[in-house]
């Protein structure tokens, strides 16, 4: 739970430092080996010290309290002590650590409750009304809700099919939602058989790879369609 927690955040924050559909090479840099709860919170904290007005208007409750922050390093705190133990932990220890990690992860939830406001939205189909009116339909996941839901609305400006909007209908100022590519996709895991939000992991030359909380993983190649909206070539694995 704290590592969605931290990933999650850490997604949000790093959305603030990249380009739609643009991965620098300095960001790519933080995932050659693949992400840590240390890489986003490392993320987090970045964030918190930039002085521009954030797209997405939620982020500014992170900004605004490094409460979550703090908990967010203690928890990493922790588990660092346990993965660097030696030998099988005695059933003892690991219920010390439960009870050290319980209140700080429950704290972290409740501090980090601006969360739930977002919702994160995969555009399958944007169909054209007239020139100020858009119908969209796609898959939605909100705090409040475990599952994805089907939705439909309308919208007053376009959104690119095939791609994940965080922030719909909440954002500062212009009120359009954060464009998650490449951060981010929902495919139908086939080894869950239900649609699953990917996260950047690792990046290795061109290619991305995506994971899941269920561990699955989505491997996207970067390519000039990719970058301008279109797809990329991808496959799924374990």
């Amino acid at each position: 739970m704290s590592e969605g927690l931290a990933r999650t955040v850490g997604i949000l924050a790093l959305s603030e430092f990249v380009d739609r559909g643009h991965l620098p090479d300095k960001v790519a840099s933080l995932f050659k080996s693949g992400a840590t709860f240390n890489t986003w919170l490392h993320l987090a904290e970045r964030f918190i010290k930039e002085t521009a007005p954030p797209r997405m208007r939620e982020l500014g409750e992170l900004r605004d309290s490094i409460r979550l922050i703090e908990l967010l390093r203690k928890i990493k705190d922790v588990r660092n002590d346990s993965s660097h133990a030696h030998g099988v932990r005695a059933a003892h220890q690991l219920e010390e650590e439960a009870e050290a990690l319980e209140p700080l992860v429950v704290s972290a939830l409740v501090t980090a409750n601006w969360l739930s406001t977002i919702q994160w939205d995969w555009v399958e189909h944007c169909e054209y009304l007239d020139e100020s009116s858009y119908l969209l339909t796609g898959r939605r996941l909100r705090g409040s809700h475990l599952d994805w839901e089907a939705f439909e609305r309308s919208s007053t400006y376009p959104m690119r099919p095939g791609r994940l909007y965080a922030g719909t209908d909440t954002t500062a100022e212009t009120g359009q939602p954060v464009d998650l590519t490449p951060l981010g996709v929902v495919r139908i895991c086939p080894q869950c058989h239900a649609y699953e939000l990917f996260l950047i992991d690792l990046v290795r030359g061109g290619e991305i790879t995506l994971r899941s909380l269920e561990e699955h993983s989505v491997r996207v190649t970067q390519s000039p369609a990719t970058t301008e909206g279109g797809g990329g070539d991808e496959s799924m694995s374990d």
